[in-house]
């Protein structure tokens, strides 16, 4: 259901797609069927505030680093399990961590402390999308046209790519009230107006991740091998990891789109700036 807060009107003109790089059938005319459940359409997404972090403690959680150095340094199982109580763990809590506390000589009383409060799996992003439109400034008429009409957004994500696109017509002919200025040039000021998408993503394969954001005239990029040549080219790629557990996980993305002196109609990706927070 739509909610009007603040960005709701702008909300309706982004997509997020997520599906499955590997085949998933086909329709009866002959194109690519779409899994159940792999298209979400922001107008769904809330636009008011992040969910408030969850804090039993006011230090930072231990990790699996800090409970095995812990152990090693001969505190009491008792002294390790109320700090696990009081602050949680930050760790992976998978079998394979497990067997690493038992075979660093981690108490198993101690481990299943550990894995009793472990904080839960990181299986989401928080992602915040803010597209800004600098215009020319002066007399000149801030387009709402743009060949290169598509904003994407891929992460990888296990077998799969997430892809997030936003139509940038849309987004240009919707954001007139939320118009900032930049005054740098005091004879020659230049609209900027400002487009922000919130929502709670899924994400589900932790590790290293490499997020790709560009402009395409292409509204039906489904995974990072449908992405053509040249839009590959001019891709901006942020590298950032993506852990097992954490305190947030909160990205935000954003991008410059610059009017194009000479072509009114033309928007070019400026630069876009891509961070992830957990702590």
């Amino acid at each position: 259901m739509e909610r009007n807060h603040g960005i709701g009107a702008a909300l309706a003109l982004l997509l997020a797609l997520s599906v499955s790089a590997q085949s998933t059938g086909s329709t009866a005319g002959g194109a690519p069927a779409m899994p159940a459940g792999a298209v979400f359409n922001i107008v769904d997404w809330d636009g008011g505030p992040l969910p408030p972090l969850y804090e039993r403690s006011a230090q930072l959680p231990l990790s699996l680093d800090d409970t095995i150095h812990l152990s090693q340094a001969e505190f009491s199982d008792e002294a390790i399990i109320k700090m696990l109580e009081e602050r949680r763990c930050a760790c992976d809590a998978s079998v394979p961590s497990l067997i690493r506390l038992k075979q660093s000589g981690v108490s198993e009383t101690v481990i299943q402390a550990m894995s009793l409060h472990a904080l839960a799996p990181n299986r989401h992003l928080d992602l915040v999308i803010h597209m800004d439109f600098e215009g020319l400034g002066g007399a000149g008429a801030v387009s709402t046209q743009a060949r290169k009409s598509y904003l994407y957004l891929i992460i990888p994500d296990g077998d799969r790519d997430r892809v997030f696109f936003g139509n940038l017509h849309g987004a240009l002919g919707r954001t007139a009230a939320r118009t900032l200025v930049d005054n740098t040039d005091l004879l020659l000021p230049k609209p900027v107006r400002r487009a922000s998408f919130v929502a709670r993503v899924p994400l589900k394969v932790h590790g290293s991740k490499r997020a790709l954001v560009f402009l395409s005239t292409r509204p039906d990029i489904y995974t990072v091998a449908d992405i053509p040549e040249a839009d590959r080219k001019a891709a901006q790629e942020f590298i950032f990891d993506y852990p097992a557990s954490s305190l947030q996980s909160r990205c935000s993305l954003q991008v410059l789109h610059r009017q194009d002196v000479m072509l009114a109609n033309r928007w070019n990706l400026e630069r876009s700036h891509f961070e992830c927070e957990w702590e």
